[in-house]
């Protein structure tokens, strides 16, 4: 994958509803204690799902090589994280500010649950690689293409959503 390239500017901290922007450090460092093996690479993006004052979920963009860019989600489960605007927005950043054509994310074969979640954000598989992930197991590789994102559908029409 090329390298990580950034986008043009990222604001300091912008808050749209229960999604956070520009607090990158804290997700990504977040989003880390909750993904075993997981390394941050330099230069990553990401966006918190906030309920009250606490950070619920978080979404990790790196490897951006400006038609792709490779995701790591990670959330507290029953939470009602997902809410369509926040759904919406974890999406707008890669497709649409990045202007991304498709989104990758790896899950190991062993953690259904984020192999559901992904499945019902829209990702499909696209590979398998064998004994791979960090707990002896496959790694699945899933990808979702922006002509194919339905979550898009659902800030159409809004006013100030490009907060990333």
């Amino acid at each position: 994958m090329g390298g990580n390239r950034q986008p043009a500017s990222v604001p300091d901290l912008v808050r749209h509803g229960n999604v956070v922007f520009g607090m990158d450090d804290l997700v990504t460092r977040w989003v880390a204690k909750r993904i075993p093996q997981f390394h941050i690479s330099p230069g990553a993006r990401a966006i918190g799902i906030t309920k009250g004052n606490d950070l619920v979920a978080g979404v990790v963009y790196e490897r951006w090589n400006g038609v792709h860019v490779e995701a790591s989600i990670a959330a507290v489960p029953a939470t009602g994280w997902a809410s369509r605007s926040a759904m919406f927005a974890l999406f707008y950043y890669p497709f649409i500010t990045l202007d991304c054509q498709a989104i990758s994310v790896l899950v190991p074969s062993s953690n259904l649950a984020s192999l559901n979640l992904a499945t019902k954000m829209g990702f499909q598989g696209e590979a398998i690689v064998r004994f791979a992930a960090q707990d002896g197991s496959d790694l699945i590789v899933l990808k979702q293409f922006r002509e194919q994102c339905r979550w898009l559908r659902y800030g159409q029409g809004k006013q100030g959503t490009k907060a990333a």
